[in-house]
């Protein structure tokens, strides 16, 4: 293929837009500000389930405590019931033995309901402090968000600019170029992953390799419109004065 050598240097500006559009695509993908709000909504997430999770505790636990201070009223009812028995007399023998151990054997019941309505009640305890914690945290974690969230928005929109501005320039600098050649351009870079490279003395800027002294003796003396390409890499080698 034949193209004026003016025209072929300027796929070289072309191909150095579309690596900035690459990366400026790349990094709206792997946005940094993106993944730093992410990781801050994930916290949040667990942070917001831990609470959930320790609410539903509390009320299994408001629940067993509630069922212990039942027990505990009908043990304590029942002993007091016994007590006024045996206290005001006039019971038989064997009926004051039954009355005795049956004191205490509630009063064995009473010390060991007591006892798991004391452990309940300080496991509920814990259990509500760790839910204010969490929702300290989760609040915390919300105006984390929202910082991130406008630091994010602000990089979006100076990617974007970026983007449109690059765009632009890209497409100013295309309508300059043949259309045959652009197309040709268009076809090493679909293929090759860049579009052209100079050729710096004997390598390819593109590929980075060196070409045998063979090929670079043809590219020195073949005409200067004649478009070449790296026989590594497919990629549209152009010659500069350093070539």
């Amino acid at each position: 293929m034949k193209a004026d050598p003016h025209d072929q240097r300027r796929l070289v500006d072309l191909a150095d837009l579309d690596l900035r559009l690459a990366g400026l695509t790349h990094r709206r993908r792997e946005l940094p500000e993106q993944t730093a709000l992410d990781e801050l909504q994930a916290e949040r997430r667990a942070a917001a389930e831990s609470a959930a999770r320790a609410r539903i505790h509390i009320e299994d636990l408001e629940r067993a405590i509630a069922k212990l201070r039942s027990d505990l009223d009908a043990v304590r009812r029942r002993h007091a019931n016994d007590s006024d028995l045996l206290a005001a007399g006039g019971v038989a023998e064997r009926q004051r033995t039954e009355l005795e151990y049956e004191l205490r054997s509630l009063a064995r019941r009473q010390e060991t309901l007591e006892g798991e309505l004391a452990e309940l009640t300080e496991r509920h305890e814990a259990v509500v402090a760790d839910v204010r914690h969490s929702g300290a945290v989760v609040t915390d974690l919300e105006a984390q968000i929202e910082r991130a969230t406008a630091v994010r928005d602000r990089a979006l929109a100076e990617l974007e600019d970026a983007v449109t501005e690059t765009i632009a320039e890209r497409a100013r600098e295309a309508e300059e170029v043949p259309a045959d050649l652009l197309q040709y351009y268009m076809r090493s870079a679909e293929a090759a992953g860049v579009g052209a490279a100079v050729l710096n003395g004997a390598r390819c800027s593109a590929c980075a390799m060196d070409l045998d002294r063979s090929t670079v003796s043809a590219f020195r003396s073949a005409p200067a419109d004649d478009v070449l390409n790296c026989p590594e890499c497919g990629v549209i080698v152009v010659r500069t004065a350093n070539s």
